[in-house]
């Protein structure tokens, strides 16, 4: 469920969430944890429309590794 909604990007992204599953990520989850974070996060990056929401996470996030999630997104822009 989680996942699903961090994956609907027809509505801003709930930053909260991503901040959970960018914790996830860099390892205050288990190991499962951290390859569903891992496999989240990677399909994020993928999908083109995800750049629309890097502002709005730069502005609303307090995290670090989040930050840094949202400008290898904004990155990735002349990839595509």
């Amino acid at each position: 469920m989680a996942a699903e909604k961090l994956r609907d990007l027809s509505q801003p992204i709930d930053v909260a969430l991503l901040d959970a599953t960018v914790a996830a990520f860099y390892g205050t989850g288990s190991k499962e944890e951290r390859t569903a974070a891992d496999q989240i996060l990677r399909d994020l990056q993928n999908n083109p429309d995800m750049w629309l929401q890097v502002v709005h996470i730069l502005q609303n996030t307090k995290n670090l590794n989040t930050k840094f999630f949202a400008l290898q997104v904004s990155g990735n822009i002349s990839t595509y």
